[in-house]
């Protein structure tokens, strides 16, 4: 599997999300960034839901990018990936079958 991409943005940009408002914060592509256990990624609009929630990291897959522009006839070029606003950008991953599994940190 390969990162490809790595996005964090400090604000929602649609009505509803906890009851706030909706944003215009682009989504930030860095080239690393912490990630913190049951929390998120540090910056990021997800960072420090209250328990339970599931959407601290989210993944898409580079091959599914690729995919819709192909299927919509949309130059790749001119549809960044981070249009999406997922966090992690993934290339060659099956990430279907990463879905509810658990990884040991590193220290």
């Amino acid at each position: 599997m390969t990162i490809r991409h790595i996005f964090i943005s400090p604000d929602h940009n649609f009505v509803g999300h906890f009851g706030e408002a909706s944003g215009t914060t682009p989504s930030v592509e860095v080239e690393s960034v912490p990630c913190v256990a049951g929390q998120g990624l540090e910056g990021d609009r997800y960072f420090a839901r209250p328990a339970g929630h599931k959407g601290q990291v989210t993944f898409f897959a580079w091959e599914a990018h690729k995919m819709l522009c192909r299927r919509f006839g949309v130059a790749s070029a001119k549809k960044p990936v981070s249009v999406y606003r997922r966090n992690v950008i993934t290339e060659e991953a099956d990430l279907n079958s990463l879905v509810g599994q658990q990884t040991s940190s590193r220290d």
